[in-house]
């Protein structure tokens, strides 16, 4: 039977996330670059269908605003009423006072629209299912690295294992959202009173192991890096790194993070009118 491990898929994700992270200001700065080009060149060349486009602009503009508590009308004219809310929005994020719907501004609207439309999911606390050791184990969680704590960026990946000693086989379903649901499954080397063991896997780029036990209450993956092509398994993740720790984890901690983080996001995008004070 060919061996499916779950670590694959989180430990590859961990590490295009780091490789994300770096980049993302490069991406930033050249989109902002290519779009900036693509709207002079239609101003010089087709002023008409400039004209049309960026009165959609300025209605998706005054949308958000409305939406964020600037108080616009919804016209796709910008309008003195729309130009003040613009400034105030800008100012707001640390953006030129243009007044107008410039790329920067434009690029600031969207990102802070799809913020306030991605308000985290519920997350699963972690379960050791183990009343019936010697027959089925389940372990349902979300994937966290051994050794270091959540924080807001930790990538949402929820798990559940189900273990039958029966069948000699684990089956994990992993998630990293409503619409991306992996099932797997994994053989068992070994189990006793203490510990469930999966075979080890030999991918392209690393070896895998899962272990479940019983004392601790604990399920982990271990990846060490084994690279069989060196060349495309640096160009993907890089030199070979010491073995990297997944684990299944409490999901009620990271969500508690993950909504702090998404009320701060709010409070800075909305612009709401402040209290007055009563005596």
């Amino acid at each position: 039977m060919k061996l499916m491990v779950i670590a694959a898929c989180f430990v590859f994700s961990a590490q295009v996330t780091i490789a994300q992270k770096a980049s993302t200001e490069d991406r930033q700065q050249q989109d902002l670059k290519l779009f900036e080009k693509e709207w002079k060149e239609m101003q010089q060349k087709d002023p008409v269908g400039w004209t049309e486009f960026k009165a959609s602009l300025v209605l998706d503009a005054q949308q958000s605003l409305a939406k964020f508590g600037y108080g616009t009308v919804f016209t796709s004219v910008l309008d003195d009423r729309t130009r003040e809310a613009l400034r105030s929005y800008q100012q707001h994020n640390g953006l030129p006072a243009s007044g107008d719907v410039d790329v920067r501004t434009w690029m600031r609207l969207r990102d802070d629209d799809s913020t306030l439309a991605s308000a985290p999911p519920f997350l699963p606390p972690f379960m050791f299912l183990d009343s019936e050791w010697n027959d089925f184990v389940k372990v349902e969680g979300v994937w966290l690295e051994q050794g270091k704590e959540p924080d807001a960026a930790t990538p949402i990946r929820t798990g559940v294992v189900e273990c039958t000693k029966s069948v000699g086989i684990c089956v994990a379903a992993t998630a990293s959202s409503i619409d991306n649901v992996r099932l797997e499954w994994f053989e068992i080397e070994r189990w006793d009173e203490f510990e469930i063991a999966t075979k080890p896997s030999d991918l392209p780029c690393g070896r895998e192991t899962t272990r479940i036990t019983r004392p601790d209450k604990t399920l982990l993956v271990i990846n060490t890096a084994a690279y069989k092509n060196v060349e495309a398994c640096t160009k993907l993740f890089g030199p070979p790194t010491p073995p990297m720790v997944s684990r299944l984890g409490d999901g009620m901690k990271l969500m508690k993070l993950k909504f702090a983080a998404y009320r701060a996001e709010t409070d800075r995008i909305k612009s709401l009118p402040r209290k007055k004070a009563t005596n």
